[in-house]
């Protein structure tokens, strides 16, 4: 079978993307044993599960195409270090982790009257990107220098939008005592990461 789950870094639930994604329905929870398998008599190598956008986000299901791809893919599983709690953590453009830095619109108000720096991430859940493709937040952290309170805002009404100036989600507005200082549109991969602390670290030396 050409399908292997890297299961260090699944987080082996009965939500598996895997499951409705499978055109076969090779893929099922079991709940007695509390893991997540895959039929192979129903399998068809389609490598769906592993390929579709729908699927596994963090790349914890892999495909192969051949048994030296599939005696490849195996040996990387097995020297891979990471567990789930290395990528299970809040990322730009991702949606919330740590529910304390998940905040509703009607709330947004109070956290801006805090007096510290306010980092505001607004995101919608249907344009969230893929969780290994994103920044972690405590990496922003550490290269800022800075203390604010950091909170995530999932958008359902637009008119949020045009009052923050966002026009492209996921966008990062910096306030401090309800007044904006600035605002950065767009979402920014691992590999644009020191262009997104560039711009937050432009933006925070203006802050008053």
């Amino acid at each position: 079978m050409p399908v292997i789950i890297n299961f260090k870094i699944c987080d082996n639930c009965d939500a598996c993307n895997a499951i409705p994604v499978c055109p076969t329905k090779a893929y099922h929870y079991n709940y007695e044993k509390k893991t997540l398998e895959v039929d192979e008599k129903k399998c068809t190598d389609c490598g769906l599960c592993a390929t579709s956008e729908k699927s596994c986000s963090v790349g914890a299901i892999r495909w192969s195409r051949d048994p030296e791809e599939f005696a490849r893919i195996k040996k990387e599983i097995e020297e891979d270090k990471r567990t789930v709690a290395d990528l299970m953590v809040d990322r730009y453009g991702a949606t919330p982790i740590n529910m304390p830095f998940y905040c509703e619109e009607g709330n947004l108000k109070k956290v801006l009257k805090t007096g510290k720096i306010c980092l505001i991430e607004f995101y919608k859940e249907e344009l969230t990107e893929c969780l290994i493709k994103s920044i972690p937040i405590k990496e922003i952290f550490a290269q800022t220098n800075e203390e604010f309170v950091y909170r995530k805002v999932n958008i359902t009404n637009d008119d949020v939008l045009k009052k923050y100036n966002v026009t492209k989600i996921p966008s990062l507005v910096i306030i401090k005592d309800e007044k904006q200082y600035g605002e950065i549109n767009g979402y920014y991969s691992v590999a644009e990461k020191e262009e997104l602390i560039a711009r937050i670290r432009e933006i925070l030396k203006t802050v008053e």
